[in-house]
C-alpha cells in the first residue's frame, strides 16, 4: 500500500509540474470569432499539451485594445486595427472571411436593395418600405453598440463612413438582433451569413445590388459585403519568448490548410479563397 500511495504521489507531483510548466496563451475579442478561435484552441490543445489557451470575448474593441496594451497574447476582432494601434507595434493575421448580409422581418415585401438604397435606409434619408418597393410600412432599423464590429463593417461597407440614423434600436448581441428583426415588423438589420442560414423560418434575406449573400457569391468577388476575421499580435508586448513561439505555433496551426478547410462548417471562408480581392475594413 505504502509502495502504492508513493507512486499516486510521484505521479500527481509530475503532473501539477506539468500543469505548471504549461505555457498559457490568452485570447481575447471579437464574440463572432470566439467559436472558431475556441474549437482551434481545443484541437491545438491536444497534440501541444505544453500549451494551455485561454478564449474570452468582450468584443473587437475589446480585443483590439487589450493586445496593444499588452492585456493579452492575441486580440481577435472583425475590423483592421487603427493607425495608433499599429503604429503601437500590433501586427494582424487575417485567419477566415466572414460573409455578412442584411436581414428583415418576413413581411417587408421587398427582396433586393441596391448600395444606395441600404445606405440611405441606415442613415435615416428613407424611412418607409415604399420608398424602395416594399409596402406602406415603417423602416425599423435594428444594429449593434459602438463597440461591436459588426457595426464596424456595417458602417464602412453598407453607410460608406457616413453615420447611422438616429432613429435606431440598439441590440447588444448578434442573437438579440435576430429576434428583433424576426418579431417587430418592418425591421431591418445586418448580420454574418452563418445567423440568417441558422434563422431562415424566422427571418428573411435582403440582396445586395441584386446578389445574395452566399459564400460561392463571395468567392467569385461578385458580393462585395465580408470582413476578415484577424488574430493581432504584439510583440514587444509578449515578453517572454516561450510565450512568442506559443502564439506562432497557434496562428500557425489556424491557418494551416486542414483548419482552415474546418472554417467552413462553423459558417466562414478560408482566407485563401478570397486571397486576390481586396478589402480595406
Amino acid at each position: 500500500m505504502k509502495i502504492r500511495f508513493l507512486a499516486q504521489t510521484i505521479l500527481a507531483a509530475l503532473l501539477m509540474a506539468g500543469a505548471a510548466q504549461a505555457q498559457t496563451v490568452t485570447v481575447m475579442g471579437s464574440t463572432a470569432l470566439g467559436p472558431i478561435v475556441k474549437k482551434a484552441a481545443e484541437d491545438y490543445m491536444k497534440t501541444h499539451p505544453g500549451v494551455q489557451i485561454a478564449v474570452s470575448g468582450g468584443g473587437s474593441m475589446t480585443g483590439l485594445n487589450q493586445v496593444t496594451s499588452g492585456g493579452c497574447h492575441i486580440g481577435i476582432s472583425d475590423v483592421f486595427a487603427t493607425p495608433d494601434q499599429e503604429k503601437a507595434g500590433v501586427k494582424n493575421h487575417n485567419i477566415v472571411v466572414q460573409p455578412f448580409t442584411l436581414i428583415a422581418h418576413p413581411g417587408v415585401g421587398v427582396k433586393s436593395l441596391s448600395a444606395q438604397q441600404a445606405e440611405q435606409i441606415f442613415t435615416g434619408k428613407v424611412s418607409n418600405w415604399q420608398e424602395v418597393g416594399g409596402k406602406n410600412q415603417k423602416i425599423v432599423r435594428v444594429i449593434r453598440p459602438e463597440s461591436s464590429g459588426t457595426r464596424a463593417v456595417q458602417k464602412k461597407v453598407i453607410l460608406h463612413d457616413q453615420d447611422f440614423s438616429k432613429d435606431v434600436l440598439i441590440q447588444d448581441s448578434t442573437g438579440a438582433v435576430v429576434t428583433s428583426v424576426a418579431t417587430t415588423p418592418g425591421a431591418i438589420s445586418f448580420v454574418e451569413l452563418e445567423h440568417l442560414e441558422k434563422n431562415k423560418a424566422r427571418v428573411a434575406g435582403i440582396a445586395y445590388n441584386g446578389v445574395a449573400c452566399s459564400n460561392d457569391a463571395v468567392k467569385s468577388g461578385k458580393y462585395p459585403v465580408f470582413s476578415y476575421g484577424h488574430a493581432y499580435t504584439n510583440p514587444a508586448k509578449l515578453g517572454d519568448p516561450k510565450v512568442k513561439q506559443a502564439v506562432d505555433g497557434f496562428l500557425a496551426f489556424i491557418l494551416n490548410h486542414d483548419f482552415q478547410q474546418n472554417v467552413i462548417k462553423a459558417g466562414y471562408l478560408p482566407v485563401d479563397y478570397v486571397k486576390s480581392l481586396k478589402t480595406k475594413l
